[in-house]
């Protein structure tokens, strides 16, 4: 049997940037079309659905290429290191985007944001009190996403979620080695 000539930290790498590409690509592909789209609930399940499928795709193509088996644990380190990349460069493409390519966005997608808030909120019946407290909230919330420490200060939350995802993705990716009940 040939010894399988991988390097586990760069495939991991390689998915990570890969990863961390095609979100950057679709946000960047969705500022140049519609900076509305960006604030779109259905466009976070989507980016967040097409993540999900490519790092499922690219364990399992891993653990093909290492002899077709992976444990749980194994897949899980995968997923959460790729995707740790992944939002490392996501971190550092939003840095560039809100404070370098256009600073004027965070408030185009406060204004956005607060609009459509303001129209659902009305919607629902909500008094003028809610809508202003929900208002000063979303606005606090954009500002303090949309800058570069708001960005990294939120790190270990969007860490927590790859953790969380990485657990759903690693049952996806993992497949063990058939044991034999069977008693020679």
């Amino acid at each position: 049997m040939s010894e399988n000539k991988i390097n586990y930290q760069e495939e991991v790498l390689k998915a990570g940037l890969l990863l961390g590409f095609v979100s950057v690509f679709i946000t960047l592909i969705t500022y140049i079309i519609s900076i509305e789209m960006m604030t779109e609930w259905w466009f976070g399940l989507l980016s967040l659905a097409i993540n999900i499928s490519l790092i499922i795709y690219l364990g399992i193509t891993f653990r093909k290429n290492i002899g077709g088996y992976m444990s749980f644990k194994e897949s899980f380190k995968f997923s959460f290191i790729a995707m740790a990349v992944s939002y490392a460069i996501g971190i550092l493409f939003n840095i560039i985007l809100y404070n370098v390519i256009d600073p004027s966005l965070p408030e185009v997608i406060k204004q956005i944001t607060v609009e459509k808030t303001v129209e659902f909120m009305e919607g629902f019946g909500s008094s003028d009190e809610v809508i202003e407290g929900t208002i000063e909230g979303v606005e606090q919330g954009i500002e303090d996403s949309t800058t570069p420490l708001g960005l990294i200060k939120s790190s270990p939350w969007g860490l927590l979620f790859i953790a969380l995802l990485s657990l759903l993705t690693a049952a996806f990716i993992k497949k063990n080695k058939e044991i034999s009940d069977r008693v020679n």
